[in-house]
């Protein structure tokens, strides 16, 4: 298995505090049947991108710590990019392995940015591939799962996490995940692995599941095939996205008195 999105640089964002920590997750990663790892920090504002050197020095103690520990793993840099208006993807983290051509993004877990549309359809005309990183857990998503809809219908790679597979975070969530895969709206499932306990790096429960319920070729693409296109800058294997229901609900009193207010717009 190939894992696109994980958080190993020791003391760097909120992955694991010390190296020590980042070998611990090395280590389980291996025995849980991966092979290759991206490792993808957060880069959420342009303060992060300034710290090109650091990340690079902890990237390769990171790898010097796999070489010891006589690991067959192989490693890239990769980085989580925070969805900004302006932000471009010109340093060697933005894409995963330095391809020059997928990059894994996220927003807000609150809201979707009104400038999200347009941004993502200037990368996309750019020749980029956009992976959109765990939209399963994204408010407006899981209140109206239409909007992964139109984010497949873009063109945009959508990777949920192997936690929300086997139910880490809660049950509505891992719903949803199921629904996206059988929707033919997910394309990778990948670890978003944070430590050794709640953000497991482990893939190999997450697979089992899926295998159980759609087969070993859907396992085979979301675990295997579509990671490793991603890491090599290769178009992703998709079915055109199947239509969700009409999931529209009664607004809340809260959406109800924001709207009177004039601070938010009802949702398409």
């Amino acid at each position: 298995m190939i894992d696109i999105h994980t958080h190993l640089l020791p003391d760097f964002d909120d992955g694991p505090a010390n190296l020590d920590e980042t070998r611990e997750m090395l280590e389980l990663a291996e025995k849980d049947g991966t092979r290759a790892i991206v490792i993808t920090p957060h880069i959420l504002d342009y303060g992060d991108y300034e710290r090109q050197d650091e990340i690079f020095e902890k990237f390769e103690q990171v790898k010097e710590v796999a070489r010891k520990d006589g690991r067959k793993l192989r490693l890239y840099l990769g980085g989580e990019i925070y969805l900004l208006p302006d932000i471009q993807p010109v340093y060697p983290f933005s894409t995963l392995n330095n391809n020059g051509k997928t990059i894994l993004f996220e927003f807000s877990m609150r809201e979707i940015p009104e400038f999200a549309p347009n941004k993502i359809f200037d990368w996309i005309m750019e020749g980029y591939q956009p992976i959109l990183a765990h939209p399963e857990r994204f408010l407006p998503i899981l209140k109206n799962p239409r909007y992964a809809f139109k984010f497949a219908q873009m063109g945009v790679g959508l990777q949920i996490n192997a936690g929300s597979v086997v139910g880490v975070f809660g049950e509505k969530i891992r719903r949803l995940a199921f629904s996206l895969i059988e929707h033919r709206m997910a394309h990778i499932v990948a670890s978003d692995g944070h430590n050794t306990n709640s953000r497991s790096i482990s893939l190999k429960e997450a697979r089992q599941r899926v295998e159980e319920r759609f087969g070993k070729k859907v396992a085979w693409v979301l675990f295997e095939e579509n990671p490793r296109r991603a890491v090599e800058g290769e178009p992703l294997l998709r079915e055109d996205p199947i239509p969700f229901e009409d999931y529209s609900q009664k607004p809340s009193r809260w959406d109800l008195i924001k709207r009177r207010l004039g601070l938010g717009k009802k949702e398409e």
